[in-house]
């Protein structure tokens, strides 16, 4: 079976502009797990873009080297594929443009309805929807709405952000006022910053079933005014597993759409779980989940859109994986 694998960051997407290195291993760890899980497949036959400023892999793929733009190229590599897999960022409607691109031109694409990654790519209005629907969720404002009440700081952070990057922590109102007053026209949301446990849960979603991968912590630091994930306990926290599974079932309920590999950040206080944001999209966590629940959990999400059927996957026997972001 032919598979296509296209990683924004490593795979040419931002030809011609700088990289992040949080972001750039952040998206190798991903390639790298789908690329070492998909090889234990027999018959895989494995192809991928790369951008000229990274490493190419020591393995049989095919790797297209992406010197200048990758998008006449991609629609072509996708067409001669099996199976295609995605992951992009949601920022400026990247992952958006290229799940359009990926639907439009492949056999089977391993990912969500454009409609589905439009409300997860907005944290403001992926919360409005949530909170509406009674979930617990972060309270979340536009910079240019009156910014939620709050005795720790805020949190402010572009819409539709990831990996960290641009979040901010402000600590007091009058340097929350001078922020908003300097930046009130971009992209940005506020957020009270809450202390508690950070968390996640991995999900594999389809036609509206859930099945649960994995109760992650997330580990991270604060410092000079941001925040940043240093590390990722896959399964870490198997005590929440019955409560997660409530929530996920509940999320896919109300936003229609997902497939595929889900992400959702939580952060627990005083025993109650809020929700934070959605990635519709493979995240870090993906890469330990396999060895937590010792399955090839890639070989599980191919044969559920190759056969239409949900896997049993129980988590009781998991183990704690640690995966470190930097």
């Amino acid at each position: 079976m032919r598979h296509f694998l296209f990683e924004f960051i490593t795979g040419g997407g931002l030809s011609g502009q700088s990289l992040s290195e949080t972001l750039i291993k952040e998206g190798e760890i991903m390639v790298q797990t789908l690329i070492n899980e998909l090889s234990e497949l027999d018959g895989s036959n494995i192809s991928l873009t790369r951008d000229s400023r990274v490493s190419l892999f020591e393995n049989n793929t095919r790797q297209y080297v992406v010197e200048d733009t990758i998008d006449e190229k991609l629609a072509e590599l996708i067409n001669d594929s099996d199976v295609s897999w995605l992951i992009a960022p949601e920022t400026n409607y990247c992952l958006i443009k290229y799940a359009e691109l990926f639907i439009k031109h492949g056999n089977i694409f391993i990912g969500s309805i454009p409609d589905a990654i439009k409300t997860a790519s907005s944290k403001y209005l992926t919360n409005k929807i949530l909170s509406e629907a009674g979930v617990n969720v972060v309270d979340t404002k536009l910079i240019s709405e009156k910014y939620p009440d709050s005795k720790t700081g805020w949190v402010v952070k572009p819409d539709d952000g990831v990996g960290g990057e641009g979040i901010r922590l402000i600590n007091n109102e009058n340097s929350l006022s001078e922020l908003i007053e300097a930046e009130g026209t971009k992209n940005l949301i506020v957020q009270p910053y809450l202390e508690g446990k950070h968390l996640s849960m991995s999900l594999l979603v389809f036609n509206g079933e859930v099945q649960l991968l994995a109760c992650n912590e997330q580990y991270v630091e604060i410092k000079n005014g941001s925040i940043k994930l240093k590390a990722i306990g896959v399964n870490e926290c198997l005590s929440f597993k019955d409560v997660m599974l409530e929530l996920a079932r509940k999320i896919v309920s109300v936003i229609s759409g997902f497939a595929g590999y889900i992400g959702v950040d939580l952060i627990e206080v005083e025993k109650q779980l809020y929700v934070l944001e959605i990635n519709p999209r493979f995240t870090t966590a993906y890469a330990g989940i396999s060895k937590s629940i010792n399955c090839n959990v890639t070989a599980k999400i191919l044969d559920t859109f190759l056969n239409k059927k949900m896997p049993n996957i129980e988590l009781e026997s998991a183990k704690p994986v640690k995966i470190k972001v930097y």
